[in-house]
C-alpha cells in the first residue's frame, strides 16, 4: 500500500495518510484535518524551501541570519526551571509545547542555513552566538553557587529539550548546529560535557526512570530492569529524594553527569570491577538504610557516590 506523504499544520509532524481516506488524526497531537489540507501544507513548506534557494541573495541571507541568531538563545532562556517538568507524568506534554512555541525559531535557522552561501561560515557563528549569551548569562550572577546551579539547569534544558528540538526539526541544518553546538558547549563551560539525545530516547527512559548508575550496576552483576534493587532504589528518589529541596537538587546533578559517568566506565577493560566496587561501596549500603527507615542518612551516602563518581570518571 502507497502511503500519502503530509504534514500536520498543527505540530508540525510529517504523517502517512493511507490511500482514499479524506480526514486523518495527526497521531502526534490529535488534530482531526483532511488529507488534502496536509499533503498541501507539506507542498507549501517544500515550495518555500525551494523558493528560498532561488531567492538566495546577500541582503536576504543576512536579514535572515541576524533574526536567526537573536532569536535563538531564547531557545535556552525560556526554560528558567527545566527540572519543573522533567518528570514521567509531565516531560511529553511539556516538550511537545516547547517545541510548538520555539518552531519558528528552528524554521529561521533553516531558512538562513539553506540560503547562506557558506553554510558550515553561519553554523559557527550561530553557535557562538548562543554560547556567548549563555556566558553572558552566567556572569550576570554574583555568585560562584549560582552560576554552578544555573550552569547545571542550562545543561538540563539543552540535553532534555534544546538538543531534541533541534532534532525532531529533521531539517538540513538540524544535525549540523547539534554537533557544533555540543563541541563549543562543552569547550567553552568548565565541568561540562552534554550529549545530544532524541525526544523519543528521553521519553522512553522515563518508563525505565532514568537510572544510569544503578542500572548499569544492575546490568554488571546480571540484575533485570525490574529487579528488587533497581526498584527500591528508583522508588526512594522519586519519593523520597523528589519531595525536598535538597533532594531535587541531587537529582538534577545526576541527570547533569550520570550519563557521562556510564559512558566513559564502560569503556574502561575493568568496567566489571568498578560496577561491583559501586556496588559494595555506596548501593548495598542505601538499600540498607532503605530498608531500615534511614532515609536521610541513605541521602548522605547516594550524595557521596553521585560527587565521587563524578570527581573518577565525568570528565575522562
Amino acid at each position: 500500500m502507497d502511503f500519502v506523504e503530509g504534514k500536520c499544520p498543527k505540530c508540525h509532524e510529517h504523517i502517512q495518510v493511507a490511500p482514499g481516506r479524506e480526514l486523518v488524526r495527526c497521531m502526534f497531537c490529535g488534530e482531526e484535518i483532511s488529507t488534502e489540507e496536509a499533503v498541501r501544507h507539506l507542498a507549501e513548506e517544500e515550495q518555500q524551501k525551494e523558493e528560498l534557494l532561488v531567492q538566495a541573495n546577500a541582503g536576504a541571507y543576512e536579514e535572515l541570519k541576524k533574526e536567526a541568531m537573536a532569536d535563538f538563545i531564547l531557545m535556552l532562556r525560556d526554560l528558567p526551571e527545566p527540572m519543573k517538568g522533567f518528570k514521567k507524568q509531565t516531560y511529553e506534554g511539556r516538550f511537545k509545547e516547547y517545541y510548538r512555541n520555539h518552531y519558528y525559531i528552528v524554521e529561521e535557522i533553516e531558512k538562513a542555513y539553506c540560503v547562506a552561501r557558506d553554510k558550515d561560515e553561519f553554523i559557527r557563528e550561530l553557535c557562538e552566538e548562543f554560547v556567548r549569551g549563555a556566558a553572558k548569562d552566567l556572569e550576570k550572577l554574583p555568585r560562584k553557587g549560582q552560576r554552578g546551579q544555573k550552569q547545571i539547569d542550562y545543561n538540563l534544558a539543552m540535553v532534555a529539550y534544546l538538543l531534541p528540538a533541534l532534532g525532531e526539526f529533521k531539517g538540513s541544518s538540524s544535525q549540523q548546529v547539534i554537533d557544533s553546538l555540543v563541541s563549543l558547549w562543552n569547550g567553552s563551560f568548565p565541568d561540562t560535557n552534554i550529549k545530544a539525545s532524541s525526544f523519543e530516547l528521553i521519553n522512553g527512559g522515563f518508563k525505565r526512570r532514568f537510572c544510569y548508575i544503578t542500572t548499569a550496576v544492575c546490568q554488571a552483576r546480571n540484575r533485570g530492569d525490574d529487579c528488587y534493587e533497581l526498584s527500591l532504589l528508583r522508588q526512594y528518589r522519586d519519593g523520597y529524594l523528589m519531595s525536598t529541596d535538597e533532594g531535587e537538587a541531587l537529582v538534577r546533578e545526576y541527570y547533569n553527569v550520570a550519563p557521562s559517568i556510564v559512558k566513559h566506565i564502560d569503556k574502561k577493560s575493568n568496567s566489571r570491577d568498578i560496577y561491583e566496587g559501586i556496588w559494595n561501596q555506596y548501593l548495598k549500603e542505601c538499600i540498607r538504610l532503605i530498608e531500615e527507615g534511614e532515609q536521610e542518612a541513605c541521602r548522605r551516602v547516594y550524595t557521596k557516590m553521585v560527587y565521587d563518581l563524578k570527581d573518577a570518571y565525568f570528565l575522562q
